[in-house]
């Protein structure tokens, strides 16, 4: 890979993009330490597929919403509210 000045990237900004859309990767220093690195997209792999591919992630087996935990407990009753009611209590 590469190394070039953040100047030269200032400098040469189109001449530097054609290198990487040709495929090169580069690193671009500041005061000779890497801050960044400009490497090529090469692939129109969604991201999930590219993952999946590396094994990082399993695709999903069924299509459609996902479905939603059961509600638990009476929706009706302020759960905050109460927990301070009784923490209330108990200072007294």
């Amino acid at each position: 890979m590469d190394r070039i000045p953040v100047r030269e990237l200032n400098q040469n900004t189109s001449a530097v993009l054609a290198r990487v859309q040709r495929g090169e990767s580069l690193e671009v220093t500041v005061s000779g330490t890497a801050v960044a690195r400009l490497v090529p997209i090469t692939s129109t792999q969604s991201l999930l597929d590219r993952l999946v591919a590396e094994g990082r992630a399993v695709a999903p087996t069924v299509s459609g919403p996902v479905v939603l935990p059961p509600v638990l407990g009476d929706p009706a009753i302020d759960s905050a509210a109460e927990l301070s009611a009784m923490r209330d209590e108990e200072r007294w």
